[in-house]
């Protein structure tokens, strides 16, 4: 083993506990917003619905959002599942777009329909989990919203700024 290879080596633990401390100090994405919502597919049992997040990351750092997957709820019932297949690279103290599809389960928006009817605003919760990463560290990170949106903004179809924060 050469002098570079062990200085290299001796300094790994100095150099993953400088990753981990950054990673400790992550401050939570917000959520500026959902934009562009398409319907891909409907019929009886489920439909595909596409849509963007819209985030600001408020970190100083960049990192790679790698996959992200979780549940959406809707007046407390849950709605569907989201997923993102595709990576993301999060600029530091910049907006970013999240490309998510979503799993909606359609007995679950028709029990929904009276409130969806008689209110002006909905509850709308995402719970999930994101893997980002930073120098060739990941770690699993948690994606948590909820808040009243209004309901004409939420029906708006592929409409940009469908919900503004």
């Amino acid at each position: 083993m050469n002098r570079f290879q062990y200085r290299l080596i001796a300094s790994l633990p100095l150099q993953i506990a400088f990753v981990l401390a950054s990673c400790g100090s992550i401050k939570e994405p917000d959520l500026r917003g959902i934009e562009n919502v398409r319907v891909d597919k409907i019929n009886s049992a489920t439909s595909t619905m596409r849509l963007d997040l819209r985030y600001f990351n408020p970190n100083k750092f960049r990192v790679k959002l790698k996959n992200a997957s979780g549940d959406a709820w809707l007046e407390g019932k849950k709605l569907g599942s989201f997923s993102l297949d595709s990576a993301v690279n999060v600029s530091p103290k910049s907006d970013f777009t999240l490309p998510v599809t979503l799993e909606v389960d359609m007995k679950r928006v028709l029990s929904n329909t009276l409130t969806l009817l008689l209110s002006n605003e909905v509850t709308l919760k995402i719970d999930g989990t994101a893997r980002i990463g930073k120098s060739g560290i990941t770690i699993n990170y948690p994606l948590k919203y909820e808040g009243k949106q209004k309901l004409s903004e939420l029906l708006g179809q592929s409409s940009t700024n469908v919900i503004q924060k």
